[in-house]
Formats: C-alpha cells, sequence, structure tokens
C-alpha cells in the first residue's frame, strides 16, 4: 500500500508488466521503453518518468575493424533485444544473423561466437570491462509509466488513476 493513498503495489519481473497491464490485472506499471519495444502488447505510453536512461546500442570490440554500418553485413549479433534489433538492421537493409540470448551479451564476443553485440548502455562501465566499445545507438530508454485499456473501470477508479498521475507529472 501507500501512504496517503489508497495504492496495492505489485512487484513482478520487468517483462512481465505489459502483460499484466494489457491485462487489466494492474491498472498502472513501470517499465523502460526497451520492454515496450520488445513486446506486442497494446498499452498506453502514460509519461516518460526520467529515470532508468539508457540507450540500445550496437558495441563492438574495441579492436574491431569495424567503420561503417555496411561492414556488418552478415555478422552475428547477440542481443536480449532481438526485435528491435530486427527492426534497426531491416530498416538499414542490412542482412544480418541475430542470436537471442536472455543475458551476459557482452561476453559473446570474448567467446568468438559474436561479431558484434545490441544491448542497453547506462554508463559503458560493462562494455569497456568487456573490450567493447558503442558503435551506434539505436535508441534511448528510460522508465516510463503505462496503462491499458481501461474502458471498463469504475469512475471511481479512474478518478483515481487520474490523480496519480497527475502525481506523478508534478514531480517530474
Amino acid at each position: 500500500s501507500c501512504k496517503n493513498f489508497p495504492l496495492e503495489i505489485v512487484y513482478v519481473r520487468d517483462d512481465d508488466i505489459p502483460d499484466y497491464v494489457e491485462s487489466g490485472a494492474v491498472d498502472l506499471g513501470i517499465v523502460g521503453q526497451n520492454i515496450l519495444n520488445e513486446s506486442n502488447n497494446e498499452v498506453k505510453n502514460i509519461i516518460n518518468l526520467n529515470f532508468g536512461i539508457c540507450s540500445l546500442s550496437i558495441a563492438i570490440p574495441e579492436n574491431s575493424n569495424i567503420k561503417v554500418i555496411k561492414q556488418l553485413i552478415n555478422a552475428r549479433i547477440f542481443t536480449s533485444y532481438p526485435k528491435s534489433t530486427k527492426k534497426y538492421f531491416k530498416k538499414k537493409n542490412i542482412s544480418v544473423n541475430i542470436m537471442a540470448v536472455s543475458g551476459s551479451v557482452e561476453i559473446t564476443p570474448a567467446l568468438g561466437i559474436a561479431d558484434a553485440i545490441v544491448d542497453l548502455v547506462a554508463t559503458g562501465q560493462t562494455l569497456a570491462l568487456n573490450n567493447l566499445k558503442v558503435f551506434e545507438k539505436i535508441y534511448d530508454s528510460q522508465a516510463t509509466l503505462i496503462a491499458g485499456n481501461n474502458n471498463n473501470l469504475s469512475e471511481e477508479k479512474q478518478i483515481l488513476m487520474q490523480e496519480l498521475i497527475k502525481r506523478f507529472k508534478k514531480i517530474i
């Protein structure tokens, strides 16, 4: 619950939040835009929350000879964001081999199984620890407040949601 506001907070995995919001199991959710970009959920982005700021980026080994994006044709790209990666390379008309993994993406070039990776970058420290560098940014991401199609909510609940959204907007 929340002090001075009738609110129940539910903690779940971030990639499940759009499902719960879309299904109506919860009314609002806070999730990274990167998760929304990978999901197929019908949810509304209500407000960007100005935290969890990062970017989805292509990273290559520090000693790579790759200078232009076209040099990644037929490259092995490892990522936890296959949908965004596929969309980006399709838009650039570059054929690549995308391999989806659920974590530790940055180790794959050192293992000799990836030519490049696509991953979230905030400070770049993890990339540097793995002798990688940002080659190109795909998009920026941050935490966002989302809502589903709340047509079936009671008038009282709709008023409470609008009040909560108003409070979020005041502090951002």
